[in-house]
């Protein structure tokens, strides 16, 4: 069966806006609405196609099944939505019986219902029987087969608002426009329906990236009753993100409007998410169908701020656009333990000698990691939104901290999956921290950092006669660069932070210290010379304000100084990986048994983490064996100095980290 024609996506129907509660049932007891009497053979590629009766006005939402095979390529499309809350459903009739789905679904089916005929969809909710695992397990390795023979994709991305059927209607007509012909209202009232698009959830879920990405056949988008196609949808955003987004750059560059315009900084931000988020499905498309699919390493880290209900689906639900040989490597397995699940792909990715360097830029597991998480080897990442947030403050510009050996194949993984090998450098040992406030708290926290560093310095003058080669790079980097890990606030994350920083640093240390000395009563005079100061220090605030938040300050036994997450103790040590752009912070796994045993902990680490050794009948020495704690950034040695000057010239010798 063809799919529908353009102008019958575009249709417009009132009358059923106005008895939408006639299509939406209350839901009845789910456990017994299963329909999937017939079981599908993988090796025939068979899936079930949903057949959607068409409108009838006044009757529920009615829908038959049909099982097909894959190779057969019969016509169907398939559905791109966004599941929503689990707990709020609605029931359809699905093969003369009642049918449990989300309220989403049965809204996106009530939309989709065409006039005069039963229309042919794939939809994951109801083609693949949610409670049978194992047929979980097969259906997801044919989601890519599944969504490029789709003719076509459909993108639903919700409801519609207020302003979005004009906004489609003036998509075609700027699509096709020069930038010169788009007038000035037109490009506003775009920008301002886009930054209202991109918050539909659809934009934050990620599986729906893998079903666009997928999409052979031009996919086509869809807010309420209104379409159009991804091209249109995309390309007028390009035209009219890089109007608004000069226009923007225009006025923050002019002197002295900042603090006027201080809410030109979210909105720019805004533009700046939306473009990376349209410009990441485009990207991702073109490497599915030009490149046949995207290296995991790269999947992983692009899609690591979006959403998945089941934390399994952030390796299962990329697996269409990996690339042949990365597909082969994942076994999907809804039954495997989670931890199990991600060090199995991390160990291939290390496989392919890229494994460092895609640790160094996300949150790792840690040595006491939270509850959903407790399975994981310390070196595990996370892998969820909260993992960019180390990405985005640690990762530093230029080659990273491995220098030469940057792009260095190094470090394997045991056969049990909990213990990771590692060649590298050892740096120092932290001997104290100091853990930032919340918020602003941070600004005012400078002077301590002050003090912090001149203990540091006195450190680095005591111990200059060891490993007198290091000293050099302790005075390299002034501190006002290490708070924000030398970058620009405004930047893409490779651009270094400007000399002007360093003043604006000094403008807030000073503010501080009179603070400190005063009685707090601010006259008039006083209170616009504070205003002046927030003016002067804004971009170097908000980028201590985006980096510090819930991060510690350290010093190192030997005056080295840096910033890495709150979890890091003092004690723990600081190394260098070969291939990684980053340090790691270390502890020494007799330290964590100790301290579990301090708190009263059942500590089962030995049973828990030394198959490997048992089954090779040997007895390991605990003191040389490490938890990964996290990624973090040291002044000085962030341009591979160290491994360059040092290393290279056979100062130091490298050794072999065994992290767990």
């Amino acid at each position: 069966m063809n799919s529908m024609s353009s102008s019958e996506y575009s249709m417009k129907q009132p009358s059923l806006k106005k008895n939408r509660t006639i299509y939406l049932h209350s839901a009845r007891s789910p456990s017994k609405m299963t329909p999937y009497s017939q079981p599908l053979s993988l090796p025939n590629r068979e899936i079930r196609i949903l057949i959607l009766q068409p409108l009838s006005q006044g009757t529920p939402i009615q829908c038959t099944v049909e099982t097909i095979s894959l190779l057969s390529r019969s016509s169907y499309e398939a559905l791109s939505y966004v599941w929503g809350d689990a707990s709020i459903r609605q029931t359809i009739t699905f093969n003369d019986a009642p049918f449990s789905v989300t309220q989403n679904l049965a809204i996106a089916l009530h939309h989709l219902r065409l006039p005069n005929r039963p229309r042919r969809l794939w939809v994951d909710a109801i083609c693949i029987n949610q409670s049978d695992i194992k047929e979980r397990n097969e259906q997801v390795t044919l989601m890519g087969e599944i969504y490029s023979m789709a003719k076509p994709v459909l993108v639903w991305l919700g409801e519609t608002f207020e302003g979005c059927e004009e906004a489609f209607d003036l998509m075609s007509k700027i699509a096709i426009a020069s930038e010169d012909e788009i007038i000035e209202e037109e490009s506003q009232t775009m920008f301002s329906f886009y930054i209202q698009l991109v918050k539909k959830e659809w934009f934050t879920r990620l599986w729906t990236i893998q079903e666009l990405a997928l999409a052979d056949q031009e996919p086509l988008v869809g807010c309420g009753f209104t379409w159009t196609t991804w091209s249109v949808l995309s390309k007028v955003w390009q035209k009219v993100a890089m109007i608004e987004f000069t226009k923007m750059g225009m006025i923050m560059m002019e002197p002295g409007v900042e603090n006027e315009n201080s809410d030109k900084t979210v909105v720019s931000q805004g533009v700046r998410t939306s473009t990376i988020k349209v410009d990441l499905l485009n990207n991702l498309r073109t490497a599915v169908t030009d490149k046949k699919g995207e290296d995991l390493r790269d999947l992983l880290l692009n899609t690591v701020t979006s959403k998945a209900t089941e934390p399994r689906d952030r390796i299962y639900g990329l697996l269409g656009m990996m690339s042949s040989s990365d597909r082969k490597a994942i076994i999907v397995d809804y039954n495997r333990p989670l931890g199990t699940i991600y060090a199995d792909a991390i160990s291939h990715i290390f496989h392919k000698g890229k494994g460092p360097s895609f640790l160094s830029g996300l949150e790792l597991a840690g040595p006491n990691p939270p509850i959903q998480y407790s399975s994981f080897p310390s070196w595990v990442p996370r892998l969820g939104s909260e993992s960019l947030l180390h990405s985005t403050l640690y990762h530093p510009p230029g080659i990273g901290v491995s220098g030469a050996g940057s792009t260095a194949i190094n470090g394997h993984i045991s056969p049990d999956l909990k213990t990771l090998y590692i060649r590298g450098l050892p740096i120092d040992t932290i001997a104290e921290k100091f853990t930032f406030g919340l918020d602003n708290e941070c600004l005012t926290q400078l002077p301590h950092i002050e003090e912090m560093v001149l203990k540091a310095q006195h450190f680095a003058t005591r111990h200059s006669h060891h490993r007198p080669y290091l000293h050099a790079f302790k005075t390299k980097e002034p501190v006002w660069r290490t708070l924000i890990a030398n970058k620009l606030y405004t930047g893409a994350g490779r651009e270094v932070a400007p000399d002007a920083y360093g003043e604006m640093y000094d403008i807030l240390i000073n503010n501080n210290t009179q603070k400190c000395h005063t009685n707090h009563h601010i006259s008039h005079p006083e209170a616009d010379r504070s205003h002046s100061y927030i003016d002067k220090t804004r971009d170097y605030r908000l980028s201590l304000l985006n980096r510090l938040p819930n991060s510690a300050f350290f010093i190192t036994t030997t005056g080295f100084y840096g910033v890495a997450p709150s979890s890091i103790d003092v004690g723990d040590q600081i190394a260098i990986w070969f291939g990684a752009s980053a340090p790691f912070v270390l502890r020494r796994w007799e330290d964590i048994k100790g301290r579990n045993r301090s708190q009263g902990g059942d500590s089962d680490d030995d049973s828990k983490y030394s198959d490997t050794a048992k089954a090779q009948g040997k007895e390991e020495d605990q003191s040389k064996i490490f938890a990964a704690v996290a990624v973090a950034y040291v002044a000085g040695i962030m341009d591979g100095e160290i491994v360059d000057e040092v290393y290279c010239e056979d100062l130091e010798e490298d050794v072999v980290f065994t992290i767990r």
